[in-house]
């Protein structure tokens, strides 16, 4: 007898304009998920989220080779977002590092990625950039699939890092493996945020003039401790200690 996926595996995405009179139509992608890799069909019982807080229960009524029509059986309830509003700030880096952190920020609960430029970072020309941001965007979605989260984060286009300074958070935060001064364990005892930016060096880190430029705009620099960290664990493990401090983490 042939096993039924497990539930986190019935999960799709479908944006609010394939919703139309209690109907749902996945796009092509999604009814190859659903039909190929999971081998449902007409019957099945799935979850469907819209990328923008709502998730709703629905039946495969209709699968042809390019669409399935999906029927909404009710609304569920939101789950899975963090009540911490969170941006993550990255430098560009070179190779899949940056499809790491895209993948574990989504599933830390990040409401916004921001890739920047920095003098250390890659600089990535405007076509390679969208690119990027197409397949960044894919990855939130797939990595959405799994980790039960409603929302997509918002990926933004690149930004020189004078414009990744600026923002309306409450709390800014810039890691840097140099400073020595500590204080990120005093810092996360404080009482929640209502918002926090984090700033995550490319390869090769930030440079003295950045974070001393970073300072004066606000931001706390703060470190990870005596190791060099890889770009993607030190995204993780800043994600981990704040989301642990001021988010849902418990």
């Amino acid at each position: 007898m042939k096993s039924s996926p497990p539930e986190f595996q019935r999960r799709f995405y479908a944006p609010p304009a394939a919703f139309k009179d209690g109907k749902i139509t996945l796009a092509p992608e999604e009814t190859r998920h659903l039909t190929r890799v999971l081998r449902l069909g007409v019957g099945a019982k799935v979850e469907v989220f819209n990328g923008e807080g709502r998730n709703f229960a629905a039946v495969v009524q209709e699968v042809d080779v390019v669409a399935a029509v999906l029927k909404v059986l009710e609304e569920l309830p939101p789950r899975g977002e963090s009540p911490l509003d969170l941006t993550l700030g990255i430098g560009l880096a070179k190779g899949e590092a940056l499809d790491q952190v895209v993948r574990q920020a989504t599933e830390m609960g990040v409401k916004r990625i921001l890739p920047f430029t920095s003098e250390r970072s890659e600089q990535a020309s405007p076509e390679r950039a969208a690119r990027r941001r197409t397949r960044w965007q894919r990855l939130t979605r797939e990595s959405l699939k799994s980790c039960r989260r409603s929302s997509l984060p918002r990926i933004e286009d690149p930004q020189d890092f004078a414009a990744a300074l600026t923002g309306p958070e409450t709390q800014k935060l810039l890691f840097w493996e140099e400073e020595s001064g500590g204080g990120l364990q005093a810092l996360l005892r404080r009482g929640r945020p209502e918002s926090v930016r984090v700033l995550i060096g490319p390869e090769g880190g930030f440079t003295p003039q950045e974070a001393h430029q970073a300072r004066d705009a606000g931001f706390e620099i703060v470190s990870l401790g005596p190791r060099l960290l890889k770009v993607p664990t030190a995204a993780l493990a800043a994600l981990t200690l704040i989301q642990y401090a001021w988010g849902d983490l418990a």
